[in-house]
């Protein structure tokens, strides 16, 4: 009888360990899954968080990309250019706006001599902007270079049909200096000294 009550003992000892054991199994399982869980969710959280950090960045660097843009086309090449930094890209920055516009006109221009819709009047007129364009090219170019082979390697020359612009790199310049430069304008367009504007810049 007292085996018997010891057995009963033993095997209501071990079903209670094994009971508890398997609640603490059970328990720590359901720690450890709402743990993992819990970091997924953080990690899930953490990462939407931070591509919406970087969309808001990129959202902002293109603003800005936008309005730097926008500042450098606006007005003359001769007032863009001196919103920008060093003396050498300005007139670097200069030039390309400058050959942008230029090539958007001509297809606009392209675009009409091309337009079976539209008059031969309409036509010849776009044909002579275009010639006149390309002219005016030339001269910006020839110009350029004549003052670079006087000493003025950094400028850039816009023109139009009776003025012209021209900012070079200088910290100043002088009467001659000015005088030089616009003689080589006069001598390469029929513009007159008083409607050229020189616009020196410097580092």
């Amino acid at each position: 009888m007292k085996r018997l009550f010891k057995k009963n003992q033993i095997i209501i000892a071990t079903l209670a360990v094994m009971i508890a054991v398997a609640g603490y199994l059970n328990y720590s399982g359901k720690l450890f899954g709402d743990s993992a869980d819990g970091t997924e969710e953080a990690n899930a959280d953490l990462a939407n968080q931070e591509l919406l950090d970087i969309s808001q960045e990129d959202l902002e660097t293109g603003t800005e990309d936008i309005e730097s843009n926008d500042s450098e086309v606006e007005g003359t090449p001769g007032e863009a250019v001196l919103t920008s930094g060093g003396a050498e890209t300005t007139v670097a920055q200069a030039k390309v706006t400058r050959e942008q516009v230029r090539a958007q006109n001509k297809e606009t221009l392209q675009g009409i001599i091309d337009n079976t819709n539209l008059s031969d009047a309409e036509k010849q007129s776009a044909v002579d902007q275009m010639v006149q364009m390309t002219q005016i090219a030339e001269q910006e170019a020839a110009i350029e270079t004549l003052m670079a082979s006087k000493g003025f390697s950094e400028a850039v020359v816009s023109l139009d049909a009776d003025s012209a612009d021209v900012v070079v790199k200088a910290e100043e310049l002088t009467d001659a200096n000015r005088a030089q430069i616009e003689d080589i304008v006069t001598r390469k367009t029929e513009i007159a000294p008083e409607n050229i504007v020189i616009t020196p810049i410097h580092e």
